[in-house]
């Protein structure tokens, strides 16, 4: 199934990259929410936005901050992935330092442009050495396949200790295999990063998992009590709902890597975490056939036409 092109998405202007600061009036974590780093995944724009009109009366019993932005604006307003480059790919020290340092007029993609607005709002607070609280970062993304919901987190104890509260699959290793992210970079800078993948592009049900995932992230991170929110348990028992069949957590065993001229198709049919047996086929390029190379849950698999990675297999671990 290929997402349809024509759908409507929010038009931005460049003002518009903060989506909202709720600043509470006690001390607490600051939590920074990116969504739309990549332009045809625009969903997180919508709940960052309910969230912080639903916690905006709240700021009197509201610890710490929570920032809302927008990544990649001119890709957003075009409807695609990205313009020249995936700008969820170039999250390396050398190359982030390298756009800090040019003007930017001199840079040469739209990508590097967007990045450099971006960080200009990020760094002060990621590189911040007299603030003692702690740093939780999320970037909000959804899928081109039906169904799931899911966390791509690393394996600091920090992390899986505030993750899990969330109850939703935490899937392991992957960031070893998606170079350039942002989550790796902020996660490396000492600060907690993870990438919430709420859904299918477009889709109502991704907007209200994101929602309720920033919600019992915010409760989580201790910047709420859940008590001050009328309604938490609402979207708490909706976000267990929806991953109640799903498993708590799963680690990397495969990517399928698409290379330029590949005419990589997914076979039709497959959602996040379908269970797939070695030598399955499920999918095909110039070459013919592409075999599962291993037994797992199926995760991501690829139905839009930008993107380098066919499908992940993951399997269940303790």
């Amino acid at each position: 199934m290929e997402i349809k092109e024509e759908v409507k998405i929010p038009q931005v202007e460049y003002s518009d990259r903060i989506i909202g600061d709720l600043k509470g009036a006690q001390q607490g974590p600051t939590v920074i929410a990116l969504a739309g780093i990549h332009g045809n995944e625009p969903t997180g724009i919508e709940a960052i936005r309910h969230v912080i009109e639903k916690l905006e009366s709240k700021k009197e019993s509201f610890r710490g901050r929570f920032l809302g932005l927008i990544g990649n604006i001119e890709a957003l307003q075009k409807k695609k992935r990205f313009i020249d480059e995936d700008m969820n790919r170039i999250w390396f020290t050398s190359i982030l330092d390298k756009i800090r340092r040019t003007p930017i007029e001199e840079l040469k993609t739209a990508e590097r442009r967007e990045t450099k607005k971006l960080l200009e709002i990020i760094d002060p607070i990621i590189f911040d050495e007299e603030n003692t609280q702690p740093v939780v970062f999320v970037d909000l993304h959804s899928f081109s396949a039906e169904s799931g919901l899911f966390v791509i987190s690393t394996r600091d104890e920090e992390n899986i200790e505030l993750l899990a509260q969330l109850r939703v699959p935490l899937i392991f290793g992957i960031e070893k295999a998606l170079h350039g992210t942002a989550l790796k970079y902020i996660q490396n800078t000492g600060n907690i990063g993870f990438a919430f993948e709420t859904g299918q592009h477009f889709s109502e049900n991704a907007e209200d998992n994101a929602s309720a995932g920033i919600l019992c992230l915010l409760v989580a991170a201790g910047c709420i009590s859940a008590s001050n929110i009328e309604d938490f348990t609402r979207y708490y028992d909706y976000l267990n709902k929806q991953t109640q069949s799903l498993p708590h957590k799963v680690e990397f065993l495969y990517k399928h890597i698409i290379e330029p001229e590949d005419n990589f198709k997914m076979r039709p049919g497959f959602k996040n975490f379908d269970k797939v047996k070695k030598g399955q086929w499920l999918a095909n390029d110039r070459h013919g056939k592409i075999l599962a190379q291993r037994d797992g849950y199926v995760l991501m698999p690829l139905y839009q036409k930008q993107g380098e990675d066919g499908f992940f297999i993951v399997e269940e671990s303790e």
